[in-house]
């Protein structure tokens, strides 16, 4: 079955972002004017853990500036889908699979997925200035099997809402959270009004500080099809690329 979103709903989600979270957290969205027509991949940097404000603040700018056409669909872990899908769902929250954003790809929509998941979103405090893909491929697969560019998008500060104090990865190896619940992160986590916590997804108040989320030129690959998304070399290539510009991104926004 096709996804379907509200646009009701994602014009009111908009208007709550703007005056809400836009001001609390000093907000800005930068290159909205390089998103290309068509079809194409956001790949973007996962931060805090549970509060994902940078995904709602870049959604809300490109509503804003773009329109629902180009306001992208959300690849969503499971575990989000299952405690809130009843709100993201209509807000154009998607399973994160291949076969749901090819879908959405080929109909000519937009798609924005955080190839890092809990790894990069789960990242040491230390560590909030790297961008962490754990060497996952599949955005660059599915970027070259449908023929569409790859926008990297960097979000900087987001990863200050909280304090991941420890990622948590050897705890998540030992209670078997990777098969059973897609979680490789068990992260131990500073955060208000909890204090210390570790739990993998823990609603928090975020702390209000500066997120600057920055749009970089699309990438385009010269190979697409089922052919070239065979080629694992030709796909690392991909994926590289995507790494290095979203880190380049990230690091040229502080």
């Amino acid at each position: 079955m096709t996804p379907q979103r509200d646009p009701a709903a994602i014009a009111r989600a908009a208007r709550l972002v703007r005056r809400v979270l836009v001001p609390y957290h000093r907000a800005r969205v930068v290159g909205l004017d390089r998103i290309p027509a068509g079809p194409a991949l956001f790949v973007g940097n996962h931060n805090g853990g549970f509060y994902t404000g940078d995904t709602y603040l870049f959604g809300a700018a490109v509503h804003r500036s773009r329109g629902l056409a180009d306001t992208p669909w959300v690849l969503t872990h499971n575990l989000g889908l299952t405690l809130l899908g009843r709100w993201l769902r209509p807000l154009g929250a998607v399973p994160a699979d291949l076969a749901t954003a090819a879908a959405l790809l080929d109909r000519g929509d937009k798609v924005l997925v955080y190839p890092g998941s809990d790894a990069d979103g789960a990242r040491r405090w230390t560590q909030r200035r790297r961008v962490v893909f754990e060497g996952r491929v599949g955005h660059a697969r599915l970027a070259v099997a449908c023929g569409v560019p790859v926008v990297p998008i960097a979000a900087a500060g987001a990863h200050n809402t909280a304090i991941v104090l420890h990622d948590g990865a050897a705890v998540a190896r030992l209670l078997g959270t990777r098969r059973r619940l897609r979680l490789a992160r068990w992260p131990l986590l500073l955060s208000v009004p909890w204090g210390l916590t570790f739990l993998p997804s823990v609603p928090y108040l975020p702390l209000p500080v500066r997120i600057t989320i920055v749009v970089g030129p699309p990438i385009h690959f010269d190979r697409h099809g089922a052919d070239a998304a065979a080629d694992e070399v030709y796909v690392r290539s991909c994926a590289a690329r995507v790494l290095a510009a979203v880190q380049s991104l990230l690091d040229a926004a502080g």
